[in-house]
């Protein structure tokens, strides 16, 4: 007995043992497979922390788990994290494992699943992740062998379950964005069987839809019970006691749906009984979010749905959608005045067949609101091929009213009446032919005395604006509005405004604007912060929008309008420029904003300006394109207002006078709309009659180097300088300046890091340095703080070489006359030349001591210069000494002529 008790022990140790230490064994294997199959089988990068095995966790079943998954895209969404999740854990039965009728899987349990899914705007979606397989022809045409006609994997789930999900969904084409989390969602059912029942409980807090911008849900708790009995032969479904809740109001589906060879075929209702107006109210996040608890209303909502027939490529079943209020109202309790007598009559409808056969009906709408009433009414048919639609509207509303009737957000103020009494009708071809004279109706609004005041944005005052409309045009008769410190008063006539609204068409017109002050700074302040897209966290952990980088985006130009501009306007603010007297012409068209000849006044001078400014090719990084003309414009003003002439002229900061400037130029600008200067590209000339400079660090080392106090201090006059900008460098031609009896002559170029490379040619008066030093050129680098200067010394020795030689030989040889007789005409040479040589040095010795004083530089070119004089001097000492002894020996040749030549006595 002992003995089949030790057995029986080892035995139950070593399956222990392999249980525990196989699937370890094997779990790196496996492993390594997933992640080489993923990269050979997906365009994304799957990645997870761990893979275990476990024959343990889920006795008698065997489990596979996950843990740390990460889906990550690739090109055009490379970063994204498109699916994450702590935990994946499937559960499979082990004698499944071995047995012909292929895997059961029983269980697979997804914890914290987060999955973010996009569409951009050109149609591709980050959730296309599979690589396109190329099969060879012999794979083709391989069949698939299959017993019995059975797929070797049964799944008969117990459970499919999903804890603490986030899921986030961007449309970028229909600017739709869907997003909620936590999710939990619980299925069961054999889905082996030919026919079973699924159990299905889902539930979603916060959950939140947006299309085009708007908010349609916001933080709605979700919850789905649903019993469906599956009929996986016959492909049919059907629903009982099925029920949807979305905060409170409760839906109920019955009926069934079954797959067709074609499409579908149906016959289902749905809709929610004894719902209260309430109820309703709860779904709209401007209710819900709003001190709901203190809201009391009265009223029901009446809501049904019916589809009933197929539905295959065009073809619609039959459906009926009905909406209605009866008698709604509703009101705060601690606000004065409530909304009352709320009436909806909506319907949609078709009777089956194409989507043309649909027509929506608005009967009515309407609701009173203390003294005020509204009522709007629309109809719409012919959807799919050429809309028709008939709408009108009119009423009175008192904004000062709301705050009474609605709880608004400390610091927002409403005030002004908006009067309307419209009615248009007719065919959305007509609108896009622009054949307006199709269409029928017109109206007129008016507002008055409207305010709006919004924490976090610049009062906006509409004092009077006033409009007639037909179909064809808006005939705008006056506008005065204010927005904050700015304010516009416009008058005009726009076109197009209807293809506008519905679909987004080009829009035309002309407008005469006059405006005091247009204060951009104020209102790019308060411009949405560019926001963080869904999904483009990198730790794929949360789903939420981020905000905040804190970066404002440049001011777009729209692409689908072309209005012509004739602005009369005071002053504007734009960055630290102040723009005075603007007139002339501005035109928007196709994303494109252009000057005509707008002449303002700028940097306390006379400007002109044309060109354009465009965020058709990237919103982001606008370009720019100018053609400037200044007229006595400051240099001072300019330094402080332009933050690209601070980056590469900083030399204005220390700039006095006036100039006047040509230039054309073309720039991308970054998001705060500052040109990029590395991107400027310029050509131009700049001309003044009086510049100023004084402690600038360049000429105060210069001045110090040449002794010469006058260079500290620039004044100059009539100075004419043309100038290229490019690669972020400013490049200058040639140009001169005079300062105080110094001319210099400069050229050279200067960078965004303030890096400077000039040469300047100094010509010194002639006193500088007893005329030794007049002409030095100069090379200046470092940067304008910290300049570094050095200087031609052997040409400026040269320079002093020549002119002393020119000056002084001349007046220390000056004209000698020698002596007849040879030993006086040698003996006078030779006192000539050692005179020479002792003035020379004598010469030397003065200039060295005048140049001293004048500084190292001029006293080296003196000492240079003394030396070769010297030489010199020695030079025409010994050439005396030689035209003495060639005098010499043609006296004496020319004397034993004589005497051959004289007549004998006879």
């Amino acid at each position: 007995m002992r003995r089949i008790v030790k057995i029986s022990a080892i035995v139950v140790v070593s399956i222990l043992a392999v249980a525990l230490v196989l699937p370890s064994l094997m779990s790196g294997t496996v492993a390594d497979i997933v992640r080489r199959e993923a990269g050979t089988l997906l365009k994304a990068r799957l990645d997870f922390r761990k893979l275990d095995i476990s024959l343990l966790r889920h006795f008698p079943n065997a489990s596979v788990e996950i843990t740390g998954l990460q889906l990550v895209g690739e090109a055009p969404f490379e970063g994204d994290t498109i699916v994450a999740a702590d935990r994946i854990s499937v559960v499979v039965s082990p004698l499944s494992l071995f047995s012909d009728e292929g895997f059961e899987v029983t269980k697979v349990l997804l914890s914290a699943p987060r999955v973010n899914a996009r569409k951009l705007g050109d149609g591709a979606v980050n959730w296309d992740v599979m690589r396109t397989v190329e099969t060879a022809p012999e794979e083709e045409a391989a069949p698939v062998k299959e017993e019995d006609g059975e797929s070797s994997f049964r799944l008969r789930i117990e459970e499919f379950r999903i804890s603490d999900a986030a899921i986030a969904f961007r449309d970028d084409s229909s600017h739709v964005a869907f997003r909620t989390a936590p999710l939990s969602l619980r299925l069961r059912g054999d889905m082996s069987a030919e026919k079973t029942g699924l159990d299905l409980r889902l539930t979603a807090g916060k959950t939140s839809l947006e299309s085009g911008g708007v908010p349609l849900l916001s933080d709605v708790n979700l919850d789905l019970e649903a019993d469906i009995a599956a009929d996986f032969v016959q492909r049919r479904f059907s629903f009982n006691e099925n029920r949807l809740r979305m905060n409170a109001v409760e839906l109920r589906l019955d009926g069934w749906a079954a797959m067709t060879d074609r499409g579908w075929d149906m016959d289902v209702k749905a809709g929610c009984e004894h719902v209260m107006f309430k109820e309703l109210l709860s779904l709209l996040p401007a209710f819900y979010t709003r001190d709901f608890k203190e809201l009391s209303a009265a009223g029901e909502l009446s809501l049904s749905l019916m589809a009933r027939g197929e539905m295959y490529g065009r073809q619609l079943p039959a459906f009926e959608l009905l909406a209605g209020i009866r008698d709604g109202s509703f009101r705060y309790s601690s606000l004065p005045r409530a909304v009352s007598d709320i009436q909806l009559d909506f319907r949609v409808t078709n009777p089956g067949g194409v989507m043309d056969s649909t027509v929506v009906d608005l009967r009515r709408f309407s609701l009173r609101m203390g003294g005020n009433a509204l009522s709007a009414a629309c109809y719409a048919t012919n959807l799919a091929s050429d809309p028709y639609v008939k709408f009108s509207t009119d009423g009175r509303l008192d904004l000062g009213m709301v705050r009474e009737v609605y709880p608004l957000e400390e610091g927002t103020e409403l005030g002004g009446v908006i009067s309307a009494d419209i009615a248009l009708s007719g065919n959305l071809s007509a609108v896009e032919k622009g054949a307006y004279d199709r269409l029928s109706g017109g109206g007129s609004f008016v507002v008055e005395k409207l305010g709006v005041s919004l924490p976090t944005l610049p009062d906006v005052e509409v004092r009077r604006a006033a409009a007639s409309i037909t179909p064809s045009a808006m005939t705008l008769g006056e506008l005065d509005l204010h927005i904050g410190r700015s304010d516009i008063a416009a008058n005009g006539r726009i076109v197009g405004y209807l293809g506008y609204l519905l679909r987004q068409e080009e829009l035309s017109g002309r407008l005469f604007v006059k405006s005091q002050l247009l204060d951009f700074n104020e209102i790019m302040n308060t411009l949405p912060h560019e926001e963080t897209a869904p999904g483009e966290e990198d730790d794929g952990a949360a789903v939420e929008e981020t905000v905040p980088s804190g970066e404002v985006t440049p001011l777009r130009v729209p692409e689908n309008m072309d209005l012509s501009l004739n602005t009369d306007i005071g002053k504007v603010r734009l960055g630290k420029m102040e723009m005075d007297r603007i007139s002339g012409n501005v035109r928007i068209h196709d994303g494109v904003l252009s000057l005509d000849n707008l002449s303002m006044r700028l940097f306390d001078g006379e400007a002109v300006a044309s060109g354009l400014y465009s965020t058709a090719e990237d919103a982001l990084r606008p370009s720019l394109k100018l053609s400037l003309r200044f007229t006595d414009a400051s240099f001072a003003k300019t330094f402080e207002q332009l933050e690209m002439v601070q980056k590469m002229v900083p030399v204005f900061a220390k700039t006095g006078g006036n100039y006047s400037l040509g230039m054309e130029m073309s720039a991308s600008l970054n998001r705060q709309m500052s040109p990029d200067v590395m991107s400027v590209n310029a050509v131009g000339g700049i001309r003044s009659r009086n510049i100023e400079l004084q402690h600038l660090e360049v000429f105060d080392k210069l001045a110090t180097l040449l002794n010469n106090e006058s260079l500290r201090r620039i004044e100059a006059r009539d100075v004419a300088i043309d100038f290229a900008i490019r690669n972020g460098r400013v490049y200058t031609e040639p140009f001169d300046l005079r300062m105080g009896g110094v001319n210099l002559n400069l050229s050279g170029s200067t960078g965004l890091d303030q890096s400077i490379d000039y040469v300047a040619k100094v010509k010194l008066p002639n006193a500088g340095a007893k005329g030794v030093l007049q002409n030095v050129n100069v090379l200046i680098g470092g940067t304008f703080s910290s300049p570094k200067i050095s200087v031609g010394v052997k040409e400026a020795a040269q320079e002093a070489v020549k002119n002393i030689i020119e000056e002084q030989i001349g007046s220390m040889i000056g004209d000698k006359t020698l002596p007849k007789h040879s030993e006086q005409l040698m003996e006078e040479a030779r006192r000539n030349g050692a005179q020479l040589i002792e003035k020379a040095k004598q010469q030397r010795d003065r200039l060295v001591a005048e140049a001293a004083k004048k500084g190292k530089l001029a006293e080296l070119a003196a000492r240079k210069a003394g030396d070769k004089l010297v030489e010199e001097a020695e030079r025409q000492a010994q050439r005396l000494v030689d035209r003495a002894a060639d005098n010499v020996a043609r006296d004496s040749a020319q004397g034993a002529a004589a005497q051959t030549d004289t007549p004998t006595d006879k």
